[in-house]
């Protein structure tokens, strides 16, 4: 592998990995996990349980590669393509998954790709998500042949439905880059969180405070998003978003943020 294709690898494996807080600045070291939010979110209960967690994971997870349906083309196939020349694995293809056991599946996502003979890029997940939830995960991969834009479950299309009066595009950057920090519901509680909190006593942020985004523009948290935490000496683990996202998604994130915090634009 050449300089540049290791050095995407780094950036990548930052990204990916999700050693992270997303979208907005995580919270100060010394504050306690964020407490419940009063707001009420489009999402309910109700969708929330219809998604099996293997589902759910996979979304937040894995689906900014290969795709909402397993077919490698997530968000970011084309720099993937573009910068390594590699492109994430089509999950859908049948002949593909069919010589492959529920076993091996499940070793790949344990193991990562630098160590099952496949893409480095690919990265380990083992200590980042509990047996379960790959055991989960990879049951779903398995189902993958069976799925298109067409036959998504209600309760995908549901989950990566925007709320009313956000912008779509909004809501599937959110879900694929932020959720597995910042949670399904944006309240700071994503699958990272805990990691976060115990590795470095930092949490992300709560992005249904009201009071907290009442209080700035939208200019300012664009910024943010766009050149990450450190720049605006906040937590480092706040990433710079404005190599991977566009200045329209972010856009339309900052839009997403509003709907799910209940606070008005502010040009």
């Amino acid at each position: 592998m050449g300089l540049r294709q290791r050095r995407f690898a780094l950036v990548v494996g930052v990204l990916i990995l999700g050693v992270v807080g997303l979208v907005l600045s995580c919270q100060k070291r010394t504050q306690a996990p964020p407490s419940a939010s009063k707001v009420t979110l489009a999402l309910d209960s109700t969708t929330l349980a219809a998604l099996d967690p293997g589902q759910r994971t996979f979304l937040t997870h894995c689906a900014m590669c290969h795709g909402a349906w397993g077919a490698g083309d997530g968000p970011l196939t084309a720099q993937l393509e573009r910068e390594a020349k590699v492109r994430p694995a089509r999950l859908n293809d049948r002949e593909r998954m069919n010589h492959l056991s529920r076993g091996e599946v499940i070793r790949v996502i344990e193991k990562g790709g630098g160590h099952t003979g496949r893409s480095n890029l690919m990265p380990p997940w083992s200590g980042r998500l509990d047996q379960q939830t790959i055991e989960q995960v990879a049951d779903f991969v398995k189902q993958l042949p069976d799925l298109s834009p067409d036959t998504l479950p209600p309760s995908i299309r549901a989950f990566l439905a925007a709320p009313p009066g956000s912008p779509q595009e909004g809501r599937r950057v959110f879900v694929y880059y932020c959720a597995m920090c910042h949670g399904a519901e944006g309240r700071g509680d994503g699958r990272l969180a805990d990691t976060l909190w115990a590795r470095n006593r930092i949490r992300p942020r709560n992005l249904t405070d009201s009071a907290y985004f009442a209080a700035r523009t939208d200019e300012q948290v664009f910024a943010i998003i766009s050149l990450g935490g450190a720049h605006f000496h906040k937590s480092r683990f706040m990433p710079v978003w404005s190599v991977t996202l566009q200045p329209a998604q972010i856009k339309d994130l900052v839009g997403y943020i509003r709907t799910i915090s209940h606070t008005e634009a502010r040009p």
